[in-house]
């Protein structure tokens, strides 16, 4: 399962020099749980592309103590057409993230929750945090990375107790709509779930 993440906006109540984004997003322990054997858990490996990815809600609001100081609330629609099995054998139709940020010129931290949903009807639910940075270059151009956490915290159907973690990374240019994620990791089923026969 891989995670979502962010890209510029094209929904905003206030506008502003700057148009942030991540993905989603993340950075708690991971949760281990000495029952489950290493042969129970599912490696995962991510490359996603800004296609699929697009703003539906920004809302930002200039905090007033320094400039470019930012606090956001945003909304995220990713969607996967061409996505591949999971070991469950399942693929992902969609996901939703639901996030927060607070930059200084896009430099900052960015954390929120992702609800991803599967071909059967059944939802894996995350939370994320990570940290966000801006590069600009000599001619005005601006690049900006993101890196944290994302922890697994549950679902419905035979995802009702997954547990485990993503790492994340992220290229992004949000004044093009563009977002360039990666995701490694890995999660695991409660005991109860694994071998179930697909819905």
């Amino acid at each position: 399962m891989g995670t979502r993440s962010l890209t510029g906006g094209n929904a905003m109540s206030n506008k502003t020099p700057f148009m942030y984004a991540i993905s989603f997003g993340l950075a708690l322990t991971p949760i281990c749980f000495s029952t489950v054997s290493a042969q129970e858990r599912c490696k995962v490996s991510e490359d996603a592309t800004a296609a699929k990815s697009n703003y539906t809600q920004q809302h930002v609001l200039d905090v007033g103590d320094v400039p470019g100081h930012q606090i956001r609330v945003y909304e995220l629609h990713r969607t996967y057409a061409n996505d591949k099995p999971n070991c469950e054998n399942l693929k992902r139709t969609e996901s939703w993230t639901r996030g927060y940020s607070d930059y200084i010129d896009r430099n900052g931290r960015t954390w929120g929750y992702d609800v991803t949903l599967l071909e059967n009807g059944d939802k894996i639910f995350s939370q994320w945090d990570g940290t966000s940075q801006t590069m600009v270059a000599p001619d005005g151009s601006k690049k900006s990375t993101f890196t944290g956490v994302t922890r697994y915290t549950g679902g419905t159907g035979r995802y009702e107790g997954i547990r485990g973690f993503l790492r994340v990374s992220a290229v992004f240019e949000p004044d093009k709509n563009v977002n360039q994620l990666q995701t490694e990791g890995e999660y695991w089923l409660p005991a109860s779930t694994v071998g179930q026969s697909k819905k």
